[in-house]
């Protein structure tokens, strides 16, 4: 797979995901204390703000945020290493990853319900927690898409990537553009639903992250069936 072609099934991929995660970091942002469900740069200066403003909840939610999506990006990794430019979207580890992060949001989304969109406490707490571990899940899944210039939760350096590779005269890479076009759709749709129904709002990412997966699942039973494999060995 060259630098600047990506298969079409994993631009679908990318989109999915980063609506995904733009929608969650919107939310999170507005509802969940004031910072990222995915941007741990930013949750990070928020390290620094806590500490020499001497905010006590502000500190407490960072540690949340960073430990949790640590521990998400550990598990994801865990189970199935980065890929490089090797897609692994088909494989039954990718796939159950997948499909974890998707049954993990699904309860945030209840419970999110469960709070009346406005979650406080040790509840909003709990919430950021379950929240930037999906993350830290989906972070570690996206590296082994097969496309390491773009990522899902964050995209900074596919931004970057983006920009040098233009003005040096070369193509962009697709999955970089894919996933900026994603994470912008999904914030915009996650405000507006944030505003318009938010009881539903998670429910924007539970959405993408399934799609995935089940489009990861039926690429490994179409990969699985008798007629692909005997393809394979001629």
């Amino acid at each position: 797979m060259s630098a600047t072609t990506v298969r079409r099934d994993i631009k679908v991929a990318l989109v999915a995901l980063t609506i995904a995660s733009s929608s969650l970091d919107v939310t999170a942002f507005l509802r969940l204390g004031g910072l990222f469900a995915s941007v741990m740069t930013s949750n990070l200066i928020f390290v620094s703000l806590a500490v020499v403003k001497a905010e006590r909840a502000l500190g407490v939610h960072c540690a949340v945020a960073l430990v949790c999506y640590m521990a998400g990006v550990g598990a994801g990794t865990s189970f199935g290493r980065p890929s490089g430019r090797e897609s692994r979207l088909g494989t039954v580890r990718l796939s159950l990853l997948l499909t974890a992060e998707a049954i993990l949001l699904a309860g945030y989304a209840a419970w999110w319900i469960g709070d009346g969109a406005h979650p406080g406490g040790w509840q909003q707490l709990t919430l950021l927690g379950v929240v930037t571990f999906a993350m830290g899940m989906q972070g570690a899944a996206a590296r082994q898409l097969g496309a390491p210039e773009a990522g899902t939760t964050y995209l900074t350096g596919s931004l970057t990537g983006m920009v040098a590779t233009v003005v040096t005269g070369r193509r962009p890479d697709t999955g970089a553009l894919f996933a900026i076009a994603g994470i912008l759709a999904g914030g915009a749709a996650g405000a507006a639903l944030l505003e318009t129904a938010p009881d539903v709002t998670p429910f924007l990412a539970v959405a993408g992250v399934a799609f995935t997966a089940a489009m990861s699942w039926q690429e490994h039973r179409r990969s699985a069936a008798p007629g692909a494999r005997s393809a394979s060995e001629k």
